[in-house]
């Protein structure tokens, strides 16, 4: 039985995609295109960073309604509209 080779691989087929936009000017490229340029850690610390900081938005919000109730007596304000039909 004979053995196979293996075909080699033509130099111009990558395992990873070519993309286009990768040689595209910096000022021709949309904010996807720049992003997806990024190195893949970058993108996953920028992507953390933004949720950590939402994050702690909401923690402190949740924590300033606690130290800062609002007025019991605070009515809601009236919209022009119902103002102007009262009158």
């Amino acid at each position: 039985m004979a053995q196979q080779k293996p075909m080699p691989t033509p130099a111009s087929e990558s395992k990873q995609p070519e993309f286009k936009f990768r040689t595209k000017p910096v000022q021709d490229r949309s904010i996807w295109e720049s992003w997806a340029v990024l190195p893949a850690k970058t993108r996953l610390r920028v992507s953390l960073a933004i949720t950590a900081f939402a994050g702690l938005g909401i923690l402190l919000s949740d924590k300033l309604e606690k130290t800062l109730p609002p007025p019991k007596d605070a009515s809601v304000p009236e919209t022009s509209s119902a103002t102007t039909e009262s009158s």
